[in-house]
């Protein structure tokens, strides 16, 4: 029998017990798919990331799995592997200004350490991606009955639903404040006689840009048919998807844009996350992911 040492980290907050659960394996070169597989399932956490030897193409090559199947990408499985490498090196081997590269199945990315009299304050990771954009959605009606909202609450001015994907499509919803994202309710049987089953989006990200404190610009959740009612998973996934969507629109202009998008609630793992995106109107849209971490857990796992 083996040992295998993993860490939980909570990701994009400087809060332990908030923000997203993320299970860390930094020494995973000996483990198999099955394996990696089976201990995400056994941790049971959102999300779980294994960092293998990334050979010539990279320092690290990063797995990350949820307790059911294997991701492409979670921002914030990366931004805790960084937290958790540093925790385990305490930053004497990871300089500043010469990131680690991981190697996902969504390309390399280089992982940039930023520090504050030599204390971590931010991971942030660059990539880039291709953005796909539907402007068809469902009606606004249909929308509000699939959420258990009013039509009212869906926002049509400013942005509009559309369908935005950057190798994974997400149904992208705005609403008129943060209240309506947190109130929204996912109806599954509305859902199933709705147009939504025909697109290729399986999830819904609920936003707005209307929020109640001063360093957050959009307040974000994904809802969902595979999403329980209960649930508020994290919203890294969906933030290459995200930038491409409001990129869509003609009103933001051309430039480059930072940001940051809230997710949960003060009583509901609240996550922030720190964006910047370069628009230059091309078929590529470079993007600039970050946050913050805590390391609030160490632990052996026995493989038989």
């Amino acid at each position: 029998m083996t040992q295998s040492i993993y860490y939980i980290a909570d990701a994009f907050t400087t809060r332990p017990f908030s923000g997203a659960q993320i299970g860390v394996f930094p020494d995973a070169g000996d483990l198999d798919d099955r394996q990696m597989l089976q201990l995400a399932g056994e941790l049971n956490l959102p999300q779980t990331i294994f960092l293998q030897p990334g050979g010539e193409e990279a320092t690290w090559r990063g797995r990350i799995f949820n307790p059911h199947r294997e991701m492409n990408f979670a921002a914030q499985a990366i931004v805790a592997a960084g937290y958790v490498l540093d925790h385990i090196q305490n930053g004497d081997a990871i300089a500043e200004n010469a990131p680690l590269t991981i190697a996902t199945r969504r390309g390399v990315l280089p992982l940039y350490f930023i520090r504050d009299q030599g204390q971590l304050k931010l991971v942030t990771f660059a990539m880039t991606v291709e953005p796909v954009v539907d402007q068809f959605a469902p009606p606004a009606e249909e929308l509000a009955r699939m959420l258990g909202l009013k039509p009212t609450d869906i926002e049509t001015k400013r942005f509009t639903p559309r369908i935005a994907s950057t190798g994974r499509p997400f149904l992208i919803v705005p609403l008129k404040d943060s209240e309506a994202v947190r109130r929204a309710r996912f109806d599954f049987k509305t859902w199933a006689e709705s147009t939504a089953p025909a697109t290729a989006a399986q999830e819904i990200l609920l936003f707005s840009a209307r929020t109640h404190r001063p360093d957050v610009d959009f307040h974000a959740r994904l809802v969902g048919p595979e999403i329980g009612p209960r649930e508020d998973p994290p919203v890294g996934a969906a933030m290459p998807a995200f930038c491409a969507y409001l990129c869509s629109h003609t009103h933001i202009r051309k430039g480059t844009y930072v940001f940051t998008v809230e997710r949960g609630a003060e009583d509901a793992r609240r996550s922030l996350l720190s964006l910047e995106m370069d628009h230059k109107g091309k078929e590529t849209l470079n993007l600039r992911i970050g946050g913050e971490a805590v390391v609030v857990a160490e632990g052996r796992i026995v493989m038989p």
